[in-house]
């Protein structure tokens, strides 16, 4: 008999660790740690302590991701004039 996954459970998401998500932002995994410290960027702190490991859900930086493109989209240009 094959192991089945009961349909009344969700599936879940797995973590990944700052290499990999710095793979999918296409950043240094040195500045996904940087920003998800000072809480710019979705992660997750595991441990206690000082030296904690950051897991992330490559779903919430694509939401990340998102909002940061449609809120930077207009930064430089001009504002239109109505005339």
């Amino acid at each position: 008999m094959r192991d089945q996954i009961s349909p009344s459970l969700p599936m879940l998401e797995p973590f990944v660790d700052a290499e990999r998500a710095a793979q999918f932002l296409a950043m240094s995994r040195k500045s996904v740690l940087a920003l998800a410290r000072k809480g710019h960027l979705p992660g997750h702190p595991v441990g206690q302590g000082i030296r904690k490991v950051w897991k992330f859900r490559l779903s919430e930086l694509d939401g990340w991701m998102q909002k940061e493109v449609t809120s930077t989209s207009h930064r430089g240009r001009l504002p239109r004039r109505i005339s």
